[in-house]
């Protein structure tokens, strides 16, 4: 199953100790997460400009990617439609699950509403765990 990550949901992921790490993969088979190219972006200006820890976790991500990448867990995806470059990051990602009907990965609480709503399913993380969101009846699985 290929899922698209945001900023916010990689920065945790890379941090945080995922307690159920394995849900995804028992659940849907081999898990890839998707990287869109603004996100790289977001994370080296975060690396950059940020305060030192959270530059120091955004550094971390951009490593693990690398790393990640290299072994096939994480896959690079460009943007090809030139009028997405002047959409915000949210929208894009979100266009690219709807697009590849693949899940959203992220934390941020908005974005989490609007992809349901537009019928995107979601994986966001709650006390350290992979939570599994249906856009079609919004109901949660936990492991």
């Amino acid at each position: 199953m290929d899922v698209i990550c945001d900023t916010s949901f990689l920065m945790v992921l890379c941090y945080e100790p995922i307690k159920n790490m394995d849900f995804l993969e028992s659940k849907f088979g081999k898990t890839t997460f998707l990287i869109h190219t603004a996100i790289i972006k977001e994370l080296t200006q975060i690396k950059r400009t940020g305060k030192i820890k959270r530059s120091k976790i955004a550094n971390l991500a951009l490593e693990i990617i690398k790393k990640e990448t290299e072994n096939k867990n994480f896959q690079y995806i460009k943007d090809n439609d030139s009028q997405n470059l002047l959409r915000p990051v949210d929208s894009q990602l979100l266009a690219h699950a709807l697009q590849k009907k693949c899940p959203l990965a992220t934390i941020d609480k908005i974005l989490i509403k609007r992809a349901l709503r537009k019928g995107s399913d979601i994986i966001t993380l709650k006390n350290n765990k992979i939570i599994y969101l249906h856009s079609n009846n919004n109901r949660a699985e936990q492991i």
